[in-house]
């Protein structure tokens, strides 16, 4: 059940029984325009899920979902292509395993409402000595991205390949634009997301009655904001000459990051024909990857890829040695190559479709996951259906997948050499 609560605030309620509790989820949506946004909205996100006027303390927050018979709360930021979500997620138990009703979900929006409307704040915006806690724990985290090489690389071939500032770097912002934030720059952004971006709530559990929860959500103090058409989708032109950098540490294994280009438009044959063809490429412990980089050659500690549907890319992260750097570009090219000429077995098709089926059924036994299809269907203007989905991988055949392995354009290569 879809509701208008006021102009460019829905709600979604999902009735299922196949969960004992009930989640709720605000997010607020934004086109992106700029990679010092990303910083900001990860650090309002952190802030929000700190601290309130009524709650000024973390160990209040936590004594109060406590109170909620352990209910759980916290934010989230991710972005969808274009397109940036800050989330709010609170968890509660469903008031029919309670020896006696309790209005849970009532008590729940309630503390929800204040966490996020009436924030702590001061005279100059945002309580200054929770902003530096939350901006120093955040800054903290981004320096801590660098020890991590796998991590880095992925982040240093990305900022390779985009030609958009918001899309090279990651989705948490940097540590640059995080720096001069100020707490009534951030106090002043709040109010911004507050009353312009998008806001989806959606509600989902073993709801008794939809007519009451929606007299709930509309006591919740959303202003009328106006209607955006909100674009997720990235494309980006095909260059001809490979961008190609490198660095080097004292390491023992290097890393290897490879992004390619792949036209392919969202819920189309060539989607579900690309989910298929990442599967063969290197999604699974099937995929020539995996065999024939690392099993067979053993050139590599770990070989995988990975779509991105709304960015239409693939990203191939390699763990080598680094005097075999020249050899493994060539064989994932290699593999590539051979999937276009079907040079994969029928039964190692049909199992990467099977996985690819399996996979996706078993997501839909993840309440956040259901919610995230809720957010996906509203950006994309389309509507999921299991059965469909299903029916459309299995419909992917050997000769589609080969003709969409020819579009694929190498455009960025990352080495990260380890001296060690």
């Amino acid at each position: 059940m879809r509701v208008n609560l006021t102009s460019g605030v829905d709600a979604t309620l999902i009735t299922t029984q196949q969960f004992k509790t009930t989640r709720i989820i605000i997010s607020f949506l934004k086109q992106i325009e700029s990679k010092k946004e990303l910083a900001m909205r990860t650090l309002l996100a952190n802030i929000l899920e700190t601290s309130s006027q009524k709650y000024p303390t973390q160990k209040q927050v936590a004594q109060k979902l406590a109170a909620l018979y352990g209910a759980s709360f916290g934010t989230t930021s991710n972005r969808h292509g274009n397109v940036h979500a800050l989330n709010m997620i609170l968890n509660c138990v469903n008031d029919k395993y309670l020896q006696k009703p309790q209005e849970i979900l009532k008590q729940a929006l309630e503390f929800l409402e204040e966490m996020l409307f009436a924030p702590l704040v001061d005279e100059n915006g945002f309580d200054q000595k929770t902003f530096m806690r939350q901006k120093s724990n955040l800054e903290d985290y981004l320096a801590s991205l660098a020890d991590n090489k796998q991590t880095l690389a992925a982040l240093k071939v990305q900022e390779l390949y985009f030609t958009k500032s918001w899309q090279q770097v990651a989705s948490f912002g940097s540590q640059a634009d995080l720096k001069n934030i100020t707490a009534q720059e951030l106090y002043a952004y709040y109010l911004q997301c507050l009353t312009k971006d998008q806001v989806q709530i959606v509600v989902l559990g073993d709801l008794v009655s939809e007519t009451k929860i929606q007299e709930l959500l509309q006591n919740l103090p959303f202003v009328a904001r106006t209607p955006q058409n909100l674009q997720p989708f990235y494309t980006q032109e095909v260059i001809p000459t490979v961008k190609e950098t490198s660095d080097s540490e004292e390491l023992s294994q290097s890393k290897l990051d490879l992004m390619f280009n792949l036209p392919v438009k969202y819920h189309t044959k060539d989607h579900y024909a690309a989910l298929v063809l990442n599967g063969l490429f290197g999604g699974y412990p099937l995929s020539k990857l995996f065999v024939n980089i690392r099993e067979k050659e053993s050139l590599a500690y770990y070989a995988s890829s990975s779509l991105d549907i709304l960015r239409q890319t693939i990203l191939v992260q390699t763990g080598i040695q680094a005097e075999n750097k020249k050899h493994v570009v060539e064989l994932i090219i290699q593999q590539l190559q051979a999937i276009a000429k079907q040079d994969f077995s029928l039964e190692v098709f049909e199992n990467v479709k099977a996985s690819l089926v399996n996979s996706y059924l078993s997501r839909l036994d993840s309440q956040m996951n259901l919610v995230n299809r809720v957010i996906s269907d509203y950006l994309t203007n389309t509507v999921s259906d299991e059965a469909k989905w299903v029916a459309n991988i299995k419909e992917v055949t050997p000769q589609e997948v080969a003709n969409l392995a020819t579009k694929i354009k190498l455009q960025a290569v990352y080495f990260l050499e380890g001296r060690g």
